[in-house]
């Protein structure tokens, strides 16, 4: 069992509860002194704050002042266009102008003669032709070696080539075309107005290679690699007449496809000048026959919309390969005088009788679309434009199209198939850019 043992107080026990209340009290007033510190000190870390609020504040403010006065001074365009004209290397402007992006697609189409033993034969009066096509490449562009000139000038190689891309072809390369035979038909263009025992000459040099004015080949041959034993005879008689054995139509246009080019750039030249050709293979200046007609060679259309921007479409103008006044300053007028819708440009080919049109020959005279049948000239497949961001003349979108012709001129002299090429021009290809 328990026991309970009632405990009387002593002194002790008062002196202990005595001391124990003076603890409390004391304990309260340091509490109350603490806390009134920390509020002083909330106080003061509050008013500091505020302050340093207040002048990030007016820094922030003095800085959008600035920012905004700076903007009335120099725009956004402006900065750009300051940063694109120094062509800094390590900034965008240079840095996306030496790796450009492989977008370029190149599209080939070729016309195929269907009635090449008829026209011969007399039994038809036209080529008839069917276009086969498209034939896709990548073309690559590269740009190597930069140099900054201390004049103020960018010197620079620009190279180009096709690569064939198969993933992007339906059409079997070694599919067989008859096509106009270039080695053949080259040469009595060539001498239609010599006199007349060259003429003879050639017409027994035909004769002996056996060479007919059609060439039974495959789409890759003709485009790259079609030859004739004609041009054997010809590099033996004169050398300098036949500068290659290899008249396929793209390799005459991307062999040697390299330039040394030095262009303006820089606020000494200002945007005006910016990326003008100052120098181009050791030739100053642009060709002249880039630059006659350059003045005509757009028109601004309408304003379009891409990728959610107003922008403005430019087309090469109907009148692009048509002859110009004065007679004396078209560069592209030929010899003889080409018919509106071509023009010749025989200076990039060897002076061989080669024209540019639009394809089809869009917009070209009477004459010119009654060469031959099988053509069917369509503005919307068949123009060239640009869509340009008006600010910044940024472009946005663009297709370039172009026909390469043959132009046979007067084959009074020559044997009786060269005869019946006289006076008309017949289309090969057209590319699409």
């Amino acid at each position: 069992m328990y026991s309970s043992v009632l405990r009387v107080p002593t002194n002790d026990d008062e002196v202990s509860y005595v001391n124990t209340e003076d603890s409390l009290i004391s304990s309260r007033t340091s509490t109350e002194t603490v806390n009134s510190d920390k509020k002083e000190l909330d106080c003061y870390l509050s008013k500091r704050t505020r302050k340093l609020g207040d002048h990030v504040w007016l820094i922030i403010g003095v800085v959008a002042m600035l920012w905004g006065t700076g903007m009335l001074i120099y725009t956004p365009y402006e900065l750009l266009m300051d940063q694109r004209i120094h062509m800094l290397p390590g900034l965008p402007p240079f840095d996306w102008w030496l790796h450009p992006p492989d977008e370029v697609l190149l599209k080939v189409y070729i016309f195929n003669v269907t009635n090449s033993e008829e026209f011969l034969n007399s039994t038809d009066a036209k080529l008839k032709l069917e276009e086969v096509g498209p034939i896709i490449y990548r073309e690559k562009l590269r740009h190597t070696n930069p140099i900054f000139n201390e004049n103020g000038t960018l010197t620079y190689t620009a190279n180009r080539s096709a690569i064939y891309l198969p993933e992007l072809n339906t059409i079997d390369m070694n599919q067989t075309i008859i096509m106009p035979n270039l080695a053949v038909l080259f040469i009595p263009s060539y001498f239609y107005d010599a006199p007349f025992y060259m003429k003879m000459g050639v017409n027994l040099m035909m004769s002996r290679s056996k060479s007919s004015p059609f060439v039974r080949t495959t789409i890759q041959n003709y485009l790259w690699n079609e030859t004739d034993p004609i041009l054997d005879v010809c590099q033996k008689l004169a050398p300098s007449l036949v500068p290659t054995k290899n008249v396929g139509i793209l390799d005459r246009i991307y062999s040697n496809f390299e330039d040394n080019v030095t262009v303006y750039i820089g606020p000494t030249f200002g945007h005006d000048r910016f990326f003008l050709i100052d120098n181009m293979t050791d030739r100053n200046g642009s060709r002249r026959e880039k630059v006659a007609a350059v003045t005509k060679l757009t028109i601004l259309s309408r304003d379009v919309e891409k990728y959610g921007v107003t922008a403005y479409k430019y087309t090469l103008l109907p009148t692009t390969y048509d002859r110009t006044l004065p007679e004396e300053d078209d560069c592209y007028k030929g010899e003889p005088t080409l018919p509106n819708g071509l023009a010749d440009v025989s200076v990039c080919y060897f002076d061989t009788a080669i024209a540019a049109s639009f394809p089809h020959y869009l917009y070209g005279d009477d004459v010119v679309q009654n060469y031959v049948e099988g053509l069917n000239p369509d503005v919307k497949k068949h123009e060239s434009y640009v869509i340009v961001e008006p600010n910044t003349g940024i472009p946005l979108h663009g297709i370039a199209r172009s026909q390469i012709n043959l132009v046979m001129k007067n084959m009074r002299g020559f044997n009786q198939k060269m005869q019946k090429f006289s006076d008309m021009s017949i289309p090969l290809v057209w590319l699409e850019y």
